[in-house]
C-alpha cells in the first residue's frame, strides 16, 4: 500500500511565522553558510550535525580556500593543527587557490602541500610569524606553484635562493609582500653589515622576480643600492611599500626615479 503524503502545513512559532528546515536549503546556500566558520569548527562541530552537512563539508570546493588563524597560546591549544591543516588540504584534492597559515607553518607542512599536485592550483599563500621555522623547503614548494600570483610573508623568512628563482618557478607571480625585521631597525645606528645583507636579498627579489607589480618591502635594512636594483629589475611595478626602510634617502635621482616610475609609493 502506497505511503501517504504528509500534507500538514509548515508549523509555525508562536508568532505565526513559519519555522524553515536547515535541511531544505539548496547545498550551495549551506555551503556558503558553513564557509563562514573556522576551519576548526567545520572539521570539530558543523560537519558532525548531520549526513547532509556531512556531505557539504567533504565537498572539495569547500576547501578552495584555506584560513588558518591560531587563536590560542602554546600551552592552550586545543587542535593538532598541523594535522588538521593536513586534513584540510587533502580535502581540497588539488582544487585549493588561497591558503593562509599562522604560527605553525613548517618545512614540513610546506613540503607537504607541494607533493602530489596539492598545490598545482594555488594562487595565493599568506604565512605569518612562522619565523625560523620554515626555510628550507622553499625553492622546493614554489617549484609546484605554477600558478601562484601572490607571496605574503609576516615575520617568515624565505632563502634568497628562492627567491632569486621564483619568477622562473611562478611566471605568474605578481605580487610580493615580505615584512619580516621592521622592528630591528627603527631608532637603531646604521649597521652596514645588516644593510649589505638586505640590499642582496632585494636584489634577489629584482632578478628573481622581474615581472611584479605589487612589492611590499616593510621594515628591510636595504639601501639605496637595493632600491635602485628593484627600480632596474621591476619595470612594471606600479605599487611599492617603504615604510620602515630607514636606511635608504630619497632626496637624490634614486627618490626621483620612484616618484616618476611608481603609481602608489608607501614612504619610510
Amino acid at each position: 500500500m502506497p505511503r501517504r503524503r504528509n500534507t500538514s502545513k509548515p508549523k509555525k512559532n508562536k508568532k505565526g511565522v513559519k519555522k524553515t528546515n536547515w535541511l531544505d536549503l539548496p547545498d550551495d546556500v549551506t555551503a556558503n553558510i558553513l564557509k563562514r566558520l573556522d576551519l576548526y569548527e567545520i572539521l570539530e562541530s558543523a560537519q558532525k550535525v548531520c549526513a547532509a552537512w556531512r556531505r557539504i563539508c567533504k565537498d572539495p570546493a569547500m576547501w578552495k580556500v584555506i584560513i588558518m588563524e591560531n587563536h590560542w597560546s602554546p600551552g592552550d591549544m586545543p587542535y593538532d593543527l598541523m594535522k588538521m591543516c593536513k586534513h584540510a588540504i587533502d580535502r581540497s584534492q588539488g582544487q585549493l587557490v588561497d591558503i593562509y597559515i599562522e604560527y605553525f607553518g613548517t618545512d614540513e607542512l610546506l613540503e607537504y602541500l607541494a607533493q602530489g599536485g596539492r598545490s598545482s592550483q594555488l594562487k595565493r599563500l599568506q604565512i605569518s610569524s612562522c619565523y625560523g621555522m620554515i626555510y628550507e623547503s622553499w625553492s622546493e614548494f614554489l617549484k609546484n606553484c605554477p600558478l601562484l600570483e601572490e607571496i605574503e610573508l609576516t615575520f617568515t623568512c624565505i632563502s634568497e635562493e628562492a627567491v632569486a628563482n621564483a619568477g622562473q618557478y611562478c611566471p605568474m607571480l605578481k605580487i610580493f609582500k615580505y615584512n619580516d625585521r621592521g622592528y630591528m631597525h627603527d631608532g637603531r645606528p646604521f649597521d652596514q653589515e645588516i644593510a649589505d645583507e638586505e640590499d642582496e636579498f632585494v636584489m634577489a627579489i629584482a632578478k628573481g622576480m622581474p615581472q611584479l607589480r605589487h612589492l611590499e618591502l616593510i621594515g628591510s635594512g636595504m639601501t639605496n643600492k637595493g632600491l635602485q636594483a628593484i627600480l632596474d629589475g621591476c619595470p612594471q611595478l606600479e605599487f611599492l611599500d617603504l615604510r620602515q626602510c630607514f636606511y635608504i634617502n630619497l632626496d637624490g635621482s634614486c627618490g626621483n626615479l620612484c616618484m616618476e616610475r611608481i603609481k602608489k609609493l608607501m614612504l619610510p
